[in-house]
């Protein structure tokens, strides 16, 4: 799909485009970057996790801002999101978390993308094109996640594989944790203990290279030893990180739409599909723009609540593929035109993600990647804005 990447005014922006967006805002992440990096221990470096469009963010425009003095590499989930941003002039190292087919092998070689390794079929897909060509690889152990990774009794051979490959150079041994969003959680305590037995097996053979396993969750933590790197993804967003934390650092995203119709509905009339909600008053409804396609999920029926004029309002009947209805009987000025925040701050008020996601039973990774292609992006720096838009001509 083609899309517009302009650099406007802020102004220009606004008029451009349809009058629900995300706005990014580049200078936040870039201070989430330094909040990050200047926790970590000495000779430890931060690894941006931006797969996923960098969780909905927009992973090309995020990764321009992750400076080599800040940022040590950057890690995605896929090849083509790997393609995306060295063709977008991304230069700095990046890992692809894997898995790859065998087809895949070979471009990734030829991008400089380092391959991760997670388990012997893996690395056995890799082995031949190792032996003949250069190639950079990262292996993934399984500490006690039980997904991708090897495993102990694995290792042995993982080790004989590597000596037939002289040409291939393995840039880092890694894990993930499952359980380090919990600080009551000793699980997590005991795969670190896994990894670095397992980390040492590899060292005393003669593989001994950098190692990364703390995630948001873990680095916000403090569980990093000195010289390790760790990889970091929703924290770098804002979004917290730990189950009982109150995160210091920055929402990127503030996603707004604005009142398109308002009318006056007597006491007893149904709003939306199914009469869902019937009003119990002389009520003022809003609908908005927007809709379960953008990402506002349909489980915010009758459940969320939106920002308008820096006020608590809440959405009545149910969630539409294109339009969302709020009552705004108690706010009497409301108007058409008025901006309504669905995510972000409005005033002194904040909707954040972890808010809508335990309204719907899941969490805020979920509620930052359903914002659809279809939502414009708007990213902020300062009082200079570009526009990302799937639909732009």
């Amino acid at each position: 799909m083609a899309h517009d990447d302009r650099s406007l005014t802020f102004e220009e922006t606004l008029a451009a485009i349809r009058p629900t967006w995300a706005e990014i805002d580049l200078e936040a992440f870039e201070r989430n970057v330094d909040a990050i990096a200047a926790r970590l221990p000495a000779g430890s470096r931060l690894i941006a996790v931006l797969k996923a469009n960098a969780y909905g963010h927009g992973a090309v425009e995020l990764a321009r801002r992750c400076r080599p003095d800040r940022v040590s590499g950057i890690a995605v989930a896929l090849l083509e999101e790997a393609l995306e941003l060295r063709r977008a002039g991304i230069s700095l190292p990046i890992l692809v978390l894997g898995p790859l087919q065998e087809a895949q092998i070979a471009i990734a070689a030829e991008n400089d993308i380092i391959i991760g390794i997670v388990g012997p079929e893996a690395l056995d897909l890799v082995s031949a094109h190792g032996r003949d060509h250069d190639l950079r690889i990262a292996l993934k152990l399984d500490s006690g996640m039980g997904r991708m990774g090897f495993r102990d009794s694995e290792i042995p051979r993982a080790i004989e594989v590597l000596r037939t490959m002289p040409r291939a150079r393995v840039e880092a041994i890694y894990t993930h944790f499952a359980n380090a969003s919990d600080p009551r959680d000793p699980y997590t305590e005991t795969q670190r203990a896994n990894f670095k037995r397992m980390f040492a097996r590899f060292r005393d053979a003669g593989v001994d290279v950098p190692r990364h396993e703390a995630n948001s969750a873990a680095t916000m933590r403090g569980l990093i030893d000195p010289g390790e790197s760790v990889r970091v993804g929703i924290a770098l967003y804002g979004g917290e990180a730990l189950d009982m934390g109150q995160s210091k650092l920055e929402p990127v995203m503030r996603w707004r739409t604005e009142i398109a119709r308002l009318k006056s509905l007597p006491a007893g009339h149904p709003v939306g599909y199914g009469g869902t909600f019937v009003t119990s008053r002389e009520s003022r409804i809003a609908t908005l723009p927007v809709g379960y396609a953008d990402g506002y999920n349909r489980l915010l029926s009758n459940r969320g609540r939106v920002l308008l004029r820096g006020r608590r309002v809440p959405v009545v009947g149910r969630v539409s593929m294109d339009l969302v209805t709020i009552d705004v009987t108690e706010v009497e000025d409301a108007a058409v035109g008025d901006e309504v925040v669905l995510l972000g701050s409005q005033g002194a008020e904040t909707i954040r993600a972890e808010e809508i996601a335990s309204l719907i039973g899941t969490i805020s990774y979920e509620v930052f990647c359903n914002v659809s292609a279809r939502v414009p992006r708007i990213y902020r720096d300062g009082d200079r804005a570009t526009v990302r838009s799937s639909f732009s001509e």
